[in-house]
């Protein structure tokens, strides 16, 4: 009896396993289709360029904000954030 029920349980969780699986394509899938193409889609229809951007300051050289450097001293080591 007990080997009975373990071989169930085994072909239960196999069948159960192969279940989600296709589950987790199917809905995966219909997201894709509905959410993330249409999306993908419209950007690359899309004339204006959203990473083609200026720099505020006109003679900046990059995009990136200058960095306050601070002394480092031991106090400000010993801190944890």
């Amino acid at each position: 009896m007990l080997s009975f029920m373990v071989t169930l349980w085994r072909g239960w969780k196999g069948f159960t396993h192969k279940l989600i699986t296709g589950q987790s394509w199917l809905i995966m899938a219909i997201v894709y289709f509905t959410a993330i193409g249409p999306m993908s889609l419209f950007i690359k229809l899309d004339r204006n360029r959203r990473l083609d951007r200026e720099p505020a300051d006109p003679s900046a050289e990059s995009f990136g904000l200058k960095l306050d450097m601070v002394k480092p001293d031991v106090r400000r080591a010993q801190r944890p954030y």
